[in-house]
């Protein structure tokens, strides 16, 4: 699903989507209907946990939730929800290491 404004202009429909990671407590995540497009339904479970209103911090693939992070001794550690290809597994280990640098600033 895509959100955007109104009349704005839209990339090319062939355009990928590239990696991205998603903190705690992110707005993409945390709306008041559910995003089943963003979030598989299987994986809600491994996002959110029922005695605390906040998500995980997730990875996004191809625009869709495809994993879980953390910052573990200056490394993001990613967690795939499913086996990744090699090409995806090196763009989301590019942009985490990426976002490691981010927080070593």
């Amino acid at each position: 699903m895509l959100v955007d404004l109104p009349r704005g202009p839209l990339p090319d429909a062939a355009t990928p989507a590239p990696v991205r990671f998603l903190p705690t407590w992110d707005a993409t995540l945390l709306v008041h209907a559910r995003r089943t497009q963003i979030l598989p339904e299987g994986y809600r479970p491994m996002v959110f946990n029922t005695k605390t209103p906040h998500s995980v911090p997730t990875f996004l693939v191809d625009g869709a939730v495809a994993g879980t992070w953390r910052l573990e001794h200056g490394r993001v550690e990613v967690t795939p929800f499913d086996s990744l290809p090699a090409r995806v597994r090196n763009e989301v280990d590019d942009e985490a290491k990426r976002l490691a640098a981010f927080h070593a600033d």
